[in-house]
């Protein structure tokens, strides 16, 4: 098991009387990416935005590098790089001056980072170009590579690929998960774009209404949302022998409620019934069925009356 680069224990959060985040307990590893799912007002923001210590929560701890304690937590998160809401930038400044005043600041003497990192996100050729002229989604690259100065162990980033094309959006991902095979870095993003997180990140946390819902690898995200024909019948262990015997295929799964899902035969499921009649068992339901990203988050929030 890897290092818990975070662990956060029952965090709360309320503003105004109104609770935000309810006993929100995660753990990040190192050299992991992972997606922060979930509506608007679902308390992403909030959660990062305390992780990175620019807000306080009302309970709960956060642990940082195996460090608790606030004196603790405000070492360690020098060892962090975010960009939460909106870019830290200067519109009348360049983006190399954005990045020597956010490196001054910071006492990184290394001159040589600032056009490293512009390289890095696609930003070397703005040249005198203002900020203030910039596009959003060169906004959002120039954000990105100030939360990248100091070379961050964990990187928090709040909608990065907002505003960005297409070809902007695979630039990021590239970057993204550069950084996470070459320097082990941990990556904390959240992003409505959840057909781009899916080809993103490594694992995944949905929050819905302040509590989170469920937290899950990418390899469990797709056996739960991978195509299969689902099978309701009268006898579930007689199926399954006819699947090994007579379909010759151990490619499926049983679930608690006896439905079984079968992961082959998905452009001929009229042979699957035919066989399965002609051995005497009554099928109730066959259809194909496997959800994307979206749906899978829909079915956990509980169903689209919640979107």
């Amino acid at each position: 098991m890897k290092e818990a680069v975070l662990r956060t224990n029952h965090l709360t959060k309320s503003y105004r009387g109104q609770s935000v985040l309810h006993h929100v307990s995660i753990t990040l590893e190192a050299g992991r990416i992972y997606g922060l799912i979930g509506q608007n007002g679902a308390g992403k923001t909030t959660l990062m935005r305390l992780i990175a210590g620019l807000s306080f929560p009302a309970g709960g701890s956060i642990e940082l590098f195996g460090h608790t304690g606030e004196k603790a937590l405000q070492a360690e998160r020098k060892r962090l790089g975010c960009m939460i809401e909106y870019p830290g930038i200067t519109l009348s400044m360049t983006a190399k001056e954005n990045l020597k005043l956010h490196r001054i600041m910071r006492g990184i003497p290394n001159q040589e980072v600032e056009q490293e990192l512009l390289e890095f996100v696609g930003l070397a050729d703005t040249g005198k170009k203002k900020v203030k002229h910039f596009s959003l989604g060169m906004k959002q690259r120039l954000g990105i590579a100030i939360a990248l100065l100091g070379n961050p162990e964990l990187l928090i980033l709040d909608e990065p690929i907002n505003g960005l094309d297409p070809l902007g959006v695979v630039e990021i991902r590239k970057l993204l998960k550069q950084l996470c095979d070459d320097q082990q870095m941990t990556i904390l993003i959240s992003s409505h774009n959840l057909p781009e997180l899916y080809q993103t990140a490594t694992d995944y946390i949905i929050l819905h209404k302040g509590e989170v819902r469920q937290t899950l690898t990418l390899a469990q995200l797709e056996e739960r949302c991978r195509h299969h024909l689902r099978i309701h019948c009268d006898n579930p262990a007689k199926l399954a022998s006819v699947l090994e015997m007579r379909l010759h295929t151990k490619n499926y799964n049983v679930l608690p409620d006896h439905t079984v899902k079968l992961y082959d035969y998905l452009d001929d499921k009229e042979k699957v019934s035919r066989v399965l009649y002609e051995h005497g068992i009554i099928v109730t339901n066959l259809s194909v069925e496997g959800d994307t990203l979206e749906d899978y988050f829909i079915s956990v929030i509980g169903g689209g009356s919640n979107v």
